[in-house]
């Protein structure tokens, strides 16, 4: 039996992230594309995601969302899960702070986060999910004005 697989076909692209023309039958997703549905925003933080993954030696991973490639780096601290990512085209550098859907106690989960990181709630730019709108998002004095 031959198990080998053979190389692309004549013409293909590399699999397309959107829905571009090619006549590549596969359409590349991510692990993030997946799950990012069991995560809420809850905070935006000041200091870079590379910043943050450097505190807590965190390895970051590519994958996208929408339109944008972003990296994740996905933890827990004692019994909370968080994603925390960066959309690479988007104007707004902060590190977004998502927990999973089943946490209870948001501002909690911002603490302990805070803490592991060795920084206070200065450092923070936005509490609220930025998917629902500004009405439901506080900034904070840290936040940074868009390009």
């Amino acid at each position: 039996m031959n198990f080998d697989v053979p190389g692309p076909e004549a013409g293909w692209l590399d699999a397309p992230v959107s829905a571009c023309a090619n006549p590549n039958p596969a359409w590349q997703t991510s692990m993030w594309w997946y799950i990012s549905g069991l995560f809420r925003v809850v905070a935006g933080l000041a200091p870079s995601l590379d910043a943050v993954a450097g505190r807590l030696k965190l390895t970051t991973e590519r994958g996208w969302e929408e339109l944008s490639p972003v990296d994740v780096a996905m933890i827990q601290i004692r019994g909370v899960h968080f994603a925390l990512h960066r959309m690479e085209y988007s104007p707004m550098t902060d590190t977004i702070v998502s927990v999973i859907n089943e946490t209870d106690d948001d501002e909690a989960a911002i603490d302990i986060l805070l803490d592991a990181l060795g920084i206070g709630r200065e450092a923070l730019t936005f509490r609220g999910d930025l998917r629902r709108g500004d009405d439901e998002v506080e900034w904070l004095p840290a936040a940074r004005p868009l390009d």
